[in-house]
């Protein structure tokens, strides 16, 4: 009989694990207006994370780059795709593009922090996930207001850079943090090599080569309400 009950709980926790869904929304800017403010890789930062999750077959993803990248069809997207997330699923927002203390800098102005917060609090899904390739990111916590309202939706906040850093972009297709990003999520960052790429896990990959390959001069951070072993990615 117990191992009856143990066999239950396996195909239980399989059953669980093929229904749990991820969406996300892949964001990146390298042509804003003009010329003074073009990067020359973000664009393919979005496109890049998002082939990452289409791999698992268990994902939705939008990807939003350049002149697509407006706050408001930003925002249109995160609450069309987000609203479909059940308890069990994760949301993703991926950005990569320029930041500035407070918001990120989107195709025609700023986000706020706070106006993606007001999305986040009107989802379902219990992993909640905030992904910043961008100058300045950092400051997305530093804001005791601003961190009370994602702790209290626990969202966990992935930031390339420390509040007072820039993030660097790179010679190759991808910027420092989402090339390291990307290698943690293509199973660089399984320690134990379970499949599994926890939180935990990928921060400690990522923080360590971005670090050591920036020369100490960026530091991504993770902060939020979230358990170090919740799971990222199975890939």
């Amino acid at each position: 009989m117990r191992l009856i009950r143990v066999i239950l709980m396996m195909l239980l926790v399989c059953a669980t694990q093929i229904q749990a869904r991820v969406y996300l929304v892949s964001v990146g800017i390298a042509d804003y207006p003009g010329k003074v403010n073009d990067l020359s890789i973000s664009d393919n930062d979005a496109k890049v994370i998002a082939k990452v999750f289409e791999a698992t077959n268990n994902s939705y993803a939008i990807i939003l780059v350049n002149e697509e990248a407006t706050t408001e069809s930003l925002l249109r997207n995160m609450q069309t795709a987000f609203s479909d997330a059940k308890e069990e699923d994760e949301v993703i927002l991926y950005f990569s593009g320029h930041g500035t203390p407070g918001a990120l800098v989107c195709y025609d102005g700023l986000l706020t922090y706070q106006r993606i917060y007001n999305v986040m609090k009107n989802c379902k899904a219990s992993k909640k996930i905030i992904i910043a390739d961008a100058c300045y990111s950092g400051k997305m916590r530093t804001s005791s207001k601003q961190s009370d309202s994602f702790n209290s939706q626990s969202v966990m906040l992935f930031l390339s850079s420390r509040a007072n850093e820039t993030s660097q972009e790179s010679r190759y297709q991808n910027s420092l943090f989402t090339i390291f990003l990307e290698r943690g999520l293509r199973g660089g960052a399984d320690n134990n090599r379970d499949r599994v790429i926890t939180a935990r896990e990928i921060y400690d990959f990522v923080h360590d080569g971005v670090s050591e390959a920036s020369k100490e001069r960026q530091h991504p951070v993770m902060w939020g309400k979230f358990d170090n072993n919740m799971a990222i990615i199975n890939w």
